[in-house]
């Protein structure tokens, strides 16, 4: 008779332990991006920017379903190995690649899939499985009244988040979220492609003042040593040698100074591109003599795009919705839980009543009451936080508007200063110098005028070199303040 009771507690003990299995991956398989992000442009063979996007992967059927797409290059997108120069597509695609920092963020993506995954989830049912007016001392009988021992099985399931729209609600929110993660994470790729592409360029020019550095040293040493072997043969006076050894002293803490940048400017770069291993022959490869197409459009102009594309006022736009969505949420779990519940008895009166035993059902309905507990600080604090999102896209924008203007503004400077300095610029402060050099040999200049000559040559190229430079710092920070990548050429057009 009573062997049947822990039968049917074994079943539901198994069938409680099957339900609770999971499989964690499936997290990942399901979670899916929606985000395409323009993330820079590199320097192709001829020298001019070409357009390289990151897109987010859309296959539901990938694990890193959700991890940036990279770029289609040739050789390890990760560094040079072999040696060979890394180009900025390449220095690009290792930073979506391998830096942890996305990668860390990535996780957050995926985290919020789950959290949606979990909010659709239906509440599981609750089994209860008893035995009652269970004789001790003695069994039941007609002479020894008691029980009759009876059996229950009683099935319960919570229906109010159906009744009242709580399940749906809480996937909306979900969904809200997993956008809003998307975006947050569309924002990161924007600003650490940006620090990779103003690295980069950091290298390009700290690789040119070394260059110019090491030509002004040759240069002074050269001069340097024509009058030491002059001054020996008393054909120049002491005053020039020590002169020329003092300039030389001073080149050579510049080129010392210079080799130093270059050091710390490769090791950003290197650790923006998640790269931890030792390599002396990491090297970047591209110019800065590529031609000036474009200067920026208005900043009226600017601002409707950055509008429009930028990831981090949509995440805050995002949030905005999200609340909403929220202040649903918390006003729907103000309703009471609905558990209807329907269960099976049996009575065992044989022997308790000398009577078949019978069987019969139960059914019930319980309802909370909702006298006291109406959710109600949870519902004004979702009110709070959506006005307080709402004036944080304000917020946004106001500094958005900021952003724009100074990079706009930043954007037509370096265009201005580099246009200023040019090729021609630079061949005639040379010129002026061999000129220089030349009346000097023949004994018709002084010697001041040999080096203000050299300071100038020195200054101009030093000049040209990091004007070319803010100017590819200013191109793309002005693409990532927009959201959109700006090709020169097209950055005068909306």
């Amino acid at each position: 008779m009573l062997t049947r009771v822990p039968l049917l507690l074994l079943v539901a003990l198994i069938s409680a332990i099957a339900g609770c299995a999971d499989d964690a991956s499936t997290i990942r398989r399901t979670a899916t991006a929606h985000s395409t992000v323009a993330v820079g442009s590199g320097l192709n063979d001829g020298g001019r920017p070409t357009k390289a996007q990151s897109t987010v992967s859309k296959s539901t059927d990938n694990p890193e379903a959700i991890r940036p797409a990279c770029y289609d290059l040739p050789g390890d997108p990760f560094g040079n190995p072999s040696g060979s120069s890394v180009t900025f597509d390449e220095a690009i695609a290792a930073t979506l690649q391998a830096d942890p920092r996305l990668r860390s963020g990535y996780e957050s993506v995926v985290q919020a899939h789950a959290d949606l995954w979990t909010s659709k989830i239906l509440p599981n049912p609750s089994l209860l499985v008893d035995g009652i007016f269970l004789p001790v001392s003695h069994p039941f009988t007609p002479e020894s009244p008691g029980g009759p021992p009876q059996t229950d099985v009683q099935v319960t399931w919570q229906i109010d988040w159906f009744l009242f729209g709580k399940r749906a609600a809480g996937i909306t929110s979900a969904s809200l979220a997993v956008r809003q993660s998307e975006a947050d994470y569309a924002d990161l790729i924007r600003t650490r492609v940006l620090a990779t592409a103003t690295a980069y360029y950091d290298v390009l020019e700290a690789k040119g003042l070394v260059d110019a550095a090491r030509k002004d040293t040759e240069n002074l040493k050269t001069f340097a040593d024509v009058l030491e072997k002059a001054g020996g043969l008393g054909g120049r006076p002491q005053i020039d040698l020590e002169r020329a050894r003092l300039e030389l002293l001073k080149s050579q803490q510049g080129l010392r100074e210079a080799e130093s940048n270059l050091v710390a400017a490769k090791a950003k770069l290197r650790d923006l591109m998640g790269r931890a291993d030792a390599d002396p022959n990491f090297d970047v490869a591209g110019s800065l003599d590529t031609p000036l197409d474009g200067e920026p459009p208005s900043a009226d102009a600017a601002f409707e795009l950055a509008q429009q594309n930028r990831p981090d006022i949509a995440s805050l736009r995002l949030q905005v919705s999200k609340a909403q969505a929220d202040v649903v949420v918390e006003r729907r779990k103000a309703f009471p839980q609905v558990t209807p519940m329907l269960g099976w008895s049996r009575q065992y009166q044989t022997v308790a009543l000398r009577a078949p035993d019978a069987d019969s059902l139960t059914t019930s309905l319980s309802v909370t009451l909702p006298m006291f507990d109406r959710n109600q600080g949870n519902r004004m604090k979702a009110r709070s936080i959506a006005a307080q999102n709402s004036l944080n896209v304000e917020a946004g924008l106001v500094d958005l508007r900021s952003d724009i203007e100074q990079a706009v503004q930043e954007f037509r400077t370096a265009y201005s200063n580099a246009r200023a300095v040019g090729d021609k610029q630079l061949k005639t402060a040379e010129s002026v110098l061999n000129a220089i050099k030349e009346a000097k040999n023949l004994g018709g200049r002084p010697l001041v005028d040999l080096l203000d000559a050299e300071r100038e040559f020195r200054d101009t190229y030093r000049t040209y070199i990091s004007n070319r430079a803010n100017y590819w710092r200013a191109l793309y920070k002005f693409s990532a303040a927009v959201g959109k990548q700006i090709q020169p050429g097209q950055a005068s057009q909306p």
